[in-house]
């Protein structure tokens, strides 16, 4: 009985460890899209999007799908050096990273939270919540 209970408690352990180094890969990569956005490196950036990933207005509504309309939104802006985010706070839970974000661009700040799903080591997709003061 003793046995069994240090066997689960081993897999208890184990488990926890996977679920613990899971959740940190989605925090890391969320991370590394902030740093790559704020060095405006561009080629860093956009490989940690998924090839299909989605864009959305908070909750459903479709901005865009894929790399190529991130690209053509964020190039651009990273070439300028027009635009840079500041991470308010963050939090995460599984696949699921959620961060309340100050995007300045042009000196113009704006406020989103923003709901990263990683899969798969990537981001695929991306949900954001506005402030449309």
């Amino acid at each position: 009985m003793k046995n069994v209970a240090i066997l689960i408690t081993c897999l208890l352990s184990v488990q926890f460890g996977i679920a613990q180094e899971n959740n940190n890969a989605a925090i890391e990569i969320v991370n590394k899209r902030m740093e790559s956005y704020n060095q405006h490196n561009f080629v860093d950036f956009i490989k940690l999007y998924a090839e299909d990933v989605k864009i959305y207005t908070y909750p459903e509504k479709l901005l865009g799908t894929g790399i190529e309309n991130i690209s053509s939104i964020f190039k651009p802006k990273f070439e300028s050096k027009s635009i840079q985010v500041e991470i308010v706070s963050q939090m995460y839970n599984g696949k699921h990273v959620i961060n309340h974000e100050i995007v300045t661009e042009n000196s113009i700040e704006t406020k989103y939270i923003s709901i990263y799903e990683i899969k798969d080591g990537l981001i695929s997709s991306v949900r954001f919540v506005r402030d449309y003061e």
